[in-house]
């Protein structure tokens, strides 16, 4: 990325407006003389209050005290008092305090009914939650929440025209709605709950008026709750830095589904939402014309302004990202600044797969093959399993279900290994003991008996994790992109250290490892091969059962692998890009090496690098993005303005760019569970883009603690 292009990216994040002048500022002295009386008639109101709730006060504070007490107690001797519990825990307890706080997805988070967002406690439990109340965003939701509706007066009438008890009935038929639609239950059920309700509920009014079929429960669902997450998110993307993602379909039909996601920082995190299906038909629905065209008209339907797109995240097929005529040159063109990322996933996968090819040209053996034949061999058949669970007992083992290999799935190929080689001995023996004639079952026999098959499954066992570890990571839905460049490090020195000497290695940048010179290779027997692999082939050496010439050659194929690894991720992988280089100032580990260049920053960064933070013991469980937002939110106690302004502007941009395209797959398997062979019909434009709305709008976990606004219960109708 250019010099101008990184200025023109922190250019959008120092557009701001002057500071707000105090109210008294301009007053005149009328004006001040009325605000001075109010303010005393405030004064009088809360004194009286105050009096009332004195004697609860000294109560409380007396407990208080005890438990401050009973902590000291606790944390004598530590270094951090205060600070030792991470991995916390929900305590039902804090439901009882506050109402709209209950627990997460786990026990680690909690959800805020109040923000429709969850968040982690486990760092340090209830201080995680009261910080989060006291941040600035909850506090102007909550006070919005005051100032429109509150679960008290959600069973008041909308307007004139409607009865409590209508509004109750509404609200139980949208709260039903969206409840199948996060279950992704068919809507053809709904024709089956009015007259089921009313039978099981014969004294409940609002179960005798609920009157929801599948018609109406798809209005509610595209006229009434859909647009209300969309026009949210809509209006978070006039205002902030978004990044697209996006990913063609690969379906047979007349329409091509192109979904465009959202990524958008959100108070203290950022937010992964759908804003439409993008659908193209006709015989150009592929090209890079008709699928540009269309998001760029869904941008001007909604008003979204092109210098806010910051990023693009697609896989990195010639349509994507070629250079000229492809979707990121043309949205180049609208906004230069765009940071345009292609799928480090992807690459990954097809290192390993690069890899494996230089391994087979030497050694002969294809792993894919092998498992792909062992899957289909046991797939289907209860005869096969069974004859392979007897050989299983015989072994002293329990008998384990053979995994099917899915090449599109990057990390299935080391789970097919591991079980292969879990259950080695009575695969091996059931294909040495039958005599079939199919062309596979000779494969697979002929297989099973090569003692350095074995050897070549131990030898991919010990170097997958590598890449499985990265991948894992890439896949995150944790804004992960400050942590990628040093991942990507590591994985290279991981791979050049099994085959290099340690000299090599030492100092320089990764571009400078001299992988492709022989003089800084490790002797044949020297590789690391993985200590279980060089410990069965030199049990095999021992007993005669493999030649030394065919040690070698697995010796050199497993050279081939490693340094095709190195060499295609090398030429692959973003090493060389300085955004990633330098947005490692966002992770709080590492805020004294980064950015070198502050220019206007410069003071908020050095009082960043200077800052006390108190980071857990497992750096796993710390939340950069909440941490961000709440740097947003710190004052300067002498002018009143905030102290992280322009910095914390920055990171939110950086954190929102995306660290690999498995968003966009995740969204496919989202559409791939409401999209199956019994709900065909579901309109892709219509209600299988509402659907998606719904389902990444964030709502609360428990289906049945989500309330519908008042807006929506108008609009069921």
């Amino acid at each position: 990325m250019s010099f101008k292009r990184q200025l023109s990216i922190l250019s959008f994040t120092l557009r701001g407006k002057p500071p707000k002048k105090g109210r008294l500022q301009d007053a005149g002295p009328e004006k001040v003389v009325k605000m001075v009386g109010t303010l005393e008639e405030e004064t009088e109101e809360e004194t009286v209050q105050v009096e009332d709730e004195e004697t609860v006060q000294v109560e409380e504070t007396v407990e208080e005290m005890a438990k401050v007490s009973e902590e000291a107690i606790k944390t004598k001797g530590r270094k951090v008092p205060g600070a030792a519990t991470y991995k916390s825990s929900f305590n039902n307890e804090w439901t009882s305090k506050w109402p709209f706080i209950t627990v997460g997805s786990t026990s680690s988070y909690y959800w805020c009914s109040i923000c429709r967002q969850e968040n982690s406690c486990a760092h340090q439990g209830v201080r995680d939650v009261t910080r989060h109340i006291e941040s600035k965003g909850h506090q102007a939701k909550q006070q919005a929440l005051k100032s429109t509706s509150t679960v008290k007066n959600i069973y008041l009438p909308v307007t004139a025209e409607m009865s409590v008890q209508e509004v109750k009935t509404r609200r139980a038929e949208v709260k039903v709605a969206v409840a199948m639609v996060q279950h992704n239950v068919s809507f053809a059920v709904a024709d089956h709950f009015s007259p089921l309700y009313r039978e099981c509920f014969k004294d409940s009014p609002t179960a005798q008026n609920f009157k929801s079929a599948s018609t109406k429960t798809m209005c509610i669902i595209n006229q009434a709750v859909a647009p209300h997450y969309r026009n949210e998110l809509v209006l978070k993307m006039r205002e902030n830095p978004f990044t697209l993602v996006t990913d063609g379909s690969n379906d047979t039909g007349l329409e091509k589904m192109n979904p465009i996601t959202v990524r958008v920082f959100d108070t203290t995190k950022v937010v992964h939402r759908f804003l439409d299906m993008c659908t193209t038909s006709g015989r150009n629905c592929g090209t890079a014309d008709v699928i540009y065209k269309k998001i760029n008209d869904v941008l001007i339907e909604h008003n979204i302004p092109w210098k806010n797109c910051v990023g693009l995240s697609v896989d990195n097929a010639p349509v994507n990202t070629g250079a000229k005529n492809s979707i990121a040159a043309k949205m180049l063109k609208e906004n230069p600044s765009i940071y345009i990322h292609g799928c480090p996933c992807h690459i990954i996968h097809n290192t390993a797969k690069h890899a494996g090819k230089r391994f087979l040209e030497i050694s002969g053996f294809d792993t894919e093959d092998l498992v792909v034949d062992v899957g289909y061999w046991f797939k289907g058949s209860t005869n096969r399993k069974g004859y392979l669970k007897e050989f299983c007992e015989l072994h002293g083992s329990d008998y384990m279900e053979m995994l099917l290999y899915i090449s599109v799935r990057w990390l299935s190929l080391e789970m097919c290994i591991t079980r292969i080689l879990q259950r080695y001995g009575p695969l091996t023996s059931y294909f040495k003991s039958l005599n079939e004639k199919q062309p596979r079952f000779r494969r697979l026999m002929e297989a099973f008996s090569n003692p350095l098959t074995e050897v070549y499954l131990l030898f991919l066992q010990a170097t997958f994790p590598v890449f499985s570890t990265l991948n894992l990571l890439l896949q995150r839905e944790k804004a992960s992109i400050f942590q990628l460049y040093e991942e990507m490090t590591k994985f290279i020195k991981k791979r050049c250290s099994r085959f290099m000497t340690p000299a090599a290695l030492r100092g320089g940048e990764v571009h400078d490892i001299p992988y492709k010179d022989p003089l800084h290779r490790l002797p044949g027997e020297k590789l690391n091969v993985g200590f279980t692999t060089r410990a069965t082939l030199n049990r095999l050496l021992e007993a005669g059962e493999v030649t030394s010439q065919k040690a070698q050659q697995f010796q050199q194929g497993a050279l081939a692998f490693l340094v095709g690894a190195v060499e295609y991720a090398m030429d692959k992988l973003p090493l060389k890009d300085a955004l990633l280089k330098h947005a490692r100032f966002i992770d709080v580990q590492l805020r004294a090496e980064y950015p070198k260049e502050q220019d206007q920053v410069s003071e908020e960064f050095m009082e960043y690098q200077l800052m006390d933070i108190a980071l857990p013991q497992d750096p796993t469980v710390f939340d950069v993005e909440e941490f961000w937002g709440r740097m947003s939110t710190i004052k300067n106690k002498v002018i009143g303005l905030n102290q992280f302004g322009r910095l914390s502007k920055i990171a939110a941009l950086v954190l929102v760019l995306p660290h690999s395209n498995a968003d966009a797959e995740r969204v496919f398997s989202m559409v791939g569970l409401n999209k199956t062979s019994t709900r065909n019909s579901l309109s892709l434009d219509g209600t299988l883009s509402s659907i998606m709305t719904l389902k990444m709008a964030g709502l609360e976990p428990n289906c049945f603690k989500w309330e519908p606004t008042p807006q929506m219960i108008k609009e069921s109708k």
